[in-house]
């Protein structure tokens, strides 16, 4: 079950990394170059959208799907989306697909 949910953050995790629209946190830079850093993810995910107007309603938007729940933190003082993934019911390809279509639907959204 653990390496399931583990599998399903990393996922979420390389998803936001390769985004143009998402920065996943801690952002971690080596060299001028980002480093890649899944190994580190376990269940929890922070992240935030690069555009600081979509980023303010973020979670709120994520939210209003009804599909899945994100809980709103901080990082470096700008509002962030928490995910974690702790349930039982993790089926990987299926839930890492609904994440990654409602994250691109909320920019799509956000940017019309």
């Amino acid at each position: 079950m653990f390496a399931r949910q583990v599998r399903l953050a990393r996922g979420i995790s390389e998803f936001l990394e390769s985004s143009n629209e998402y920065e996943l946190l801690p952002s971690r830079v080596k060299g001028g170059a980002k480093e890649n850093h899944f190994e580190n993810t376990h269940i929890i995910v922070i992240f935030r959208a690069i555009d600081e107007a979509s980023n303010a309603d973020l979670v709120k938007n994520i939210n209003t799907t009804r599909k899945m729940y994100v809980s709103g933190t901080k990082w470096d003082g700008k509002p962030a989306c928490r995910i974690a993934v702790s349930t039982w019911k993790v089926e990987v390809d299926r839930d890492l697909k609904l994440v990654t279509a409602i994250l691109k639907e909320i920019v799509r959204g956000s940017s019309s």
